[in-house]
């Protein structure tokens, strides 16, 4: 998956979004974790954001709530990653259906 934007800014946050859609079904599978530890470092997300994002996905903690108001200007980027990331373990479960198109109306 390529960068979503030239703005780091966006990239965190569009990060944090995917790790809300691999949460979304309550469980995080192996490929998910692998994908975004892969895809922080090629968005050009700082090390010390991508420790803290990663320690919250093994612990199990409540996620960072990603600005969702930033991310409405760069719609179609962030839900092509969304929509890209549901199928990064090979499922697409409907609860992961059902977030996407949530994510679609909170986006505008």
């Amino acid at each position: 998956m390529n960068r979503p934007s030239p703005l780091p800014e966006v990239n965190v946050e569009t990060l944090k979004l995917l790790l809300q859609v691999a949460w979304a079904n309550d469980t995080l599978e192996p490929a998910e974790r692998a994908a975004v530890a892969e895809l922080g470092p090629k968005w050009g997300v700082a090390p010390e954001v991508m420790e803290v994002l990663l320690k919250h996905l093994d612990l199990g903690k409540p996620l960072p709530q990603p600005n969702l108001g930033l991310l409405r200007g760069h719609r179609d980027v962030v839900l092509a990653a969304a929509e890209w990331f549901v199928g990064v373990d090979g499922v697409i479960d409907e609860t992961e259906k059902e977030f996407l198109e949530t994510v679609a109306q909170l986006l505008g």
